[in-house]
C-alpha cells in the first residue's frame, strides 16, 4: 500500500477501465435507477452485466471498462455511483497495479526515475 495520493482528475480512469468488477447493492441499484430515471427492473435489465453464485449483481465485470465511464474519462453517474466506487482509492489497495499505472501517467519521468520499484528514494 502506498501513502502517496494522486489527483484522480489527472488520471485516464484506470480504476474504471481495469480495476475489476463493481458490485451493486439493492440501495445502489435504487439510487442509480432513480438517477437515470428508470425503474429498478429497467435498470437491472439494461445495466446488470453479471450475477455471481451468491446472487450479487455487478455493473462492471473483470477488467472491462465500466459502462458508465464517459468519453471525457469522467463518471456519468458520479452523484449516484455505487458504494464500491465511492470507497475505492487506488493508493489504498493491496494490488498496486492501478496506482502504479496512474502514478506513471501523472508523474514526470525524471521524478519517477529518482525512485526505485518500491517507490523509495535511491
Amino acid at each position: 500500500m502506498s501513502d502517496e495520493s494522486l489527483d484522480c482528475l489527472k488520471c485516464p480512469a484506470f480504476c474504471c477501465r481495469t480495476a475489476g468488477y463493481v458490485e451493486v447493492s439493492r440501495n445502489d441499484i435504487r439510487r442509480l435507477a432513480k438517477f437515470l430515471d428508470l425503474t429498478v427492473r429497467e435498470f437491472e435489465a439494461r445495466h446488470i452485466v453479471e450475477r455471481n453464485r451468491k446472487g450479487s449483481k455487478r455493473i462492471k465485470s473483470g477488467f472491462g471498462t465500466c459502462q458508465f465511464l464517459g468519453e471525457n474519462r469522467r463518471c456519468t453517474v458520479y452523484e449516484a455511483r455505487p458504494r464500491d466506487c465511492r470507497g475505492y482509492v487506488c493508493w489504498n489497495q493491496e494490488d498496486t497495479t492501478v496506482f502504479e499505472f496512474a502514478r506513471f501517467f501523472q508523474k514526470p519521468v525524471a521524478e519517477l526515475r529518482k525512485n526505485d520499484v518500491d517507490g523509495k528514494p535511491r
